[in-house]
């Protein structure tokens, strides 16, 4: 998924973080097109394990230090997202990286940039401008 100004909240660190996400996104998606995305997976996943833990919690922290109303929703989505990384990782660990463990990643990789950066952050990104 190519980053787009669009998608920015108005907070840089946050905005980085996103953008950073997007760049993974797309090395996924250009090593799946060219038949390279079992390759990739470990590399993916090693950097969502991190990625995740990092930027949650800053998000997190900033949304506490705001006050934003969405908070507990918001961090629930973060906690399931969490939870579907570490189950992945625990796939491929456990029993190699395979096709269909690729299509996974990447659907949930690219849905949770549609629906939650794009979708759930903008709500973010209305208080924060309104604040």
């Amino acid at each position: 998924m190519i980053w787009r100004d669009s998608f920015k909240i108005g907070v840089p660190t946050i905005d980085r973080q996103h953008k950073e996400l997007c760049d993974h996104v797309d090395k996924l998606q250009e090593a799946c097109s060219q038949g390279k995305g079992t390759e990739e997976v470990r590399t993916m996943l090693n950097f969502l394990a991190d990625y995740t833990v990092k930027h949650f919690a800053e998000e997190e922290a900033f949304q506490q230090k705001i006050k934003y109303p969405k908070f507990a929703q918001h961090k629930a989505l973060h906690d399931e997202f969490l939870a579907q990384v570490t189950k992945l990782k625990k796939e491929a660990t456990d029993g190699g990286v395979n096709i269909a463990l690729v299509v996974r990643l990447n659907r949930i990789v690219s849905d949770w940039l549609v629906n939650h950066i794009r979708g759930v952050d903008s709500d973010l990104k209305n208080y924060v401008s309104n604040t």
